[in-house]
């Protein structure tokens, strides 16, 4: 992915070339890829990787004097006045880019005023005046990048391989992520496959003196500071969230890249079409299996609203056999195998458009989270009794609801008899209830929202835009600041009805509305008339098809059937890793209950089975990757 990248000693280092020159090449994935380095000083290098589409200029950016160098990756918006400002000061260049303008405002205002920009971002400065570099990035750590500070150095980068490319940091397998990925299929907080790495936190600065190898970390901006409007009406609250949303699609369609749309059956990639009607004609583009609802409906939306439109098929499971390495090497197994859907259409996407404007999140932003169906009607969730109950309850939704159903409680005790294994039982359960401890000052009918977004959002679910950015730049309407912070400023009762996110996009496109949501195949709609009535046809539909003949065909929800893959074509893959010698002879997990699971998931009795034998492959194919390839 995309990112910058460093190496910083307490001493002289005689390699230094050689070692960022190595953490770059580590990171790059394609020929499309561009890596820039450079040697600041004796014990400093630093350096970036990007697609050079944003900041095409040669980095880094240096000041007049040559005692500050600033490496960017990302960009800013709504930064007119800042330019302005800056320029007047003669601080900056008129149509100076990005990197330039981040240089200018740390000489105007320090790295605060870095901070204080509003983007999409990670941003690195060596400054020579008093031998210190500064770590910094956007509000949501939208660009994620990892560290580790050991024996004397400093090392970070956008990717966990990139980080372990210094032969310092240690390959200690952190075994609490391994007993997370086990029940959760993702890791929880910054940890990483890797003791001594770490992921650095939203919002964040971090400051490093090679010197004296002191190493602090600081948030400068944190959830709680979004204040309430107790007496916002529905009408009014439809009204700014809407004007807020055009605000930042138009501020992302902005040239010269050409942007573009991946577009499903489901709500977010809808309205994010709906606010760019009128604003030039953007392509879209889905995948998924023939006839599924996704495919359907994307093809329809695509028609109404009158745009250019590619379907790429998954007729089968071969194409993970050929992307599979390439998910694990851009994702580092923190996102499973079966969550690489779309990674097959990045190649031919990219000849048309530069940047997607991605639906990320739009469901957890409009509304709760959206996997939860009880989410906002469950008071579990949102007003718990006490803290054991919020952790019971998260728990059983980190494990059975937000992706691919997991383990159940015995079948995980299970695989942990014996050989030592007994050390990992229960610390799942255990770092939930650390992560959760973490957000006990947020508004208790925000928190659970707040723990969704710092978990499973940026831990599990932003891996889908660490993929794209293989081959395309990914903007975030979602994630603009100022939605943001109106949104979760909205009263409970308001922001958690499930019509809040018709009503925007029925006031914005209303024809887009009349085309089904695949998750429920309803309208979805505003006009509880028309939604409902939808719904009796569908339903006389499904009566139909149950009671005579199937009259009335249903389309599959799913746009891939991992599934069945694992039982046909990818069978001999799975096996060649769940039973392999080198996967054995690590004694991680029982053999009898691998052997027991894998058994049923081939039966077909069952449904969601994948959710228990995916982790376990994945978490050997990571163990090959990050230890056993280094050693």
């Amino acid at each position: 992915m995309s990112g910058i990248f460093g190496y910083l000693s307490n001493q002289t280092v005689p390699t230094l070339q050689t070692i960022i020159a190595t953490i770059g090449q580590r990171m790059r994935h394609g020929a499309q890829q561009q890596v820039e380095h450079a040697v600041v000083q004796p014990t400093v290098a630093l350096g970036r990787v990007h697609l050079g589409k944003l900041n095409q200029q040669a980095q880094p950016a240096r000041s007049a004097d040559g005692r500050m160098w600033l490496w960017l990756v990302g960009e800013f918006y709504f930064q007119h006045e800042q330019r302005r400002m800056l320029e007047a000061e003669g601080l900056l260049e008129f149509g100076a880019d990005d990197a330039a303008l981040a240089l200018a405002m740390f000489r105007y205002a320090g790295v605060e005023g870095i901070a204080q920009l509003n983007g999409a971002f990670t941003c690195s400065v060596w400054d020579e005046n008093n031998a210190t570099l500064w770590l910094i990035n956007d509000r949501y750590g939208l660009y994620p990048h990892y560290y580790a500070h050991v024996a004397g150095r400093l090392v970070f980068a956008p990717e966990i391989k990139g980080v372990l490319a210094v032969p310092e940091v240690p390959r200690r397998v952190n075994e609490t992520a391994l007993a997370e990925f086990l029940r959760f299929q993702q890791l929880l907080g910054e940890k990483t496959w890797i003791e001594d790495v770490h992921l650095l936190p939203p919002a964040t600065i971090a400051s490093y003196q090679p010197a004296s190898d002191q190493f602090a970390l600081r948030r400068y901006w944190d959830w709680d500071r979004i204040g309430s409007l107790p007496t916002i009406s529905f009408d009014e609250a439809v009204e700014e969230a809407s004007w807020r949303f055009q605000q930042a699609i138009d501020q992302m369609l902005r040239p010269p890249l050409r942007p573009g749309i991946f577009l499903s059956g489901g709500l977010d990639g809808r309205i994010i079409l709906a606010f760019c009607q009128g604003r030039g004609t953007l392509p879209t583009c889905t995948f998924g299996a023939p006839n599924s609802r996704d495919v359907r409906y994307a093809s329809k939306l695509a028609q109404i609203a009158a745009v250019p439109h590619r379907w790429f098929p998954l007729h089968d499971g071969h194409w993970v056999l050929q992307y599979h390495q390439l998910h694990l090497a851009l994702t580092e197994g923190m996102h499973s195998w079966m969550h690489a859907h779309g990674i097959s259409m990045l190649p031919h996407v990219a000849q048309e458009f530069d940047v997607n404007l991605s639906g990320w999140d739009g469901g957890t932003t409009m509304g709760g989270f959206a996997v939860l169906e009880d989410y906002a009607g469950d008071r579990f969730y949102r007003y718990p009794p006490d803290e054991a109950s919020l952790a019971t309850r998260m728990f059983e939704a980190f494990c059975q609801q937000v992706t691919w159903p997991g383990m159940q409680e015995g079948e995980a005790l299970a695989l942990l008899t014996g050989a030592g294994r007994e050390r990992l039982r229960g610390r799942a359960f255990e770092s939930l209830c650390s992560e959760l401890a973490r957000t006990s000052h947020y508004r208790p009918e925000h928190r659970s929202d707040y723990f969704i977004l710092l978990n499973l959002i940026r831990r599990s679910l932003q891996n889908q835009i660490i993929t794209q950015r293989s081959a395309l730049e990914v903007r975030c309407p979602y994630f603009d600041y100022n939605f943001v912070e109106f949104m979760y400023s909205l009263p409970d009762a308001i922001r958690n009805q499930k019509n809040l996110r018709r009503a925007i996009l029925t006031r914005r496109s209303p024809q887009l509305a009349l085309v089904p949501y695949e998750k429920d195949d309803r309208l979805p709609h505003s006009n509880p008339w028309l939604r409902e009535g939808d719904g009796l046809l569908r339903r006389g539909a499904a009566w139909i098809n149950r009671r005579y003949q199937r009259l009335f065909p249903p389309s599959p929800r799913l746009y891939a059937d991992y599934e069945e893959y694992l039982r046909s074509s990818l069978r001999p893959w799975a096996e060649s890793i769940l039973f392999d010698q080198r996967t054995l002879a690590r004694g991680l997990f029982e053999p009898s209950m691998v052997r027991s699971l894998w058994t049923q998931h081939l039966a077909g009795d069952q449904l969601w089975t994948i959710g228990k034998i995916a982790p376990l492959m994945n978490i050997e194919l990571v163990l090959r990757h990050l230890v056993d390839e280094a050693e």
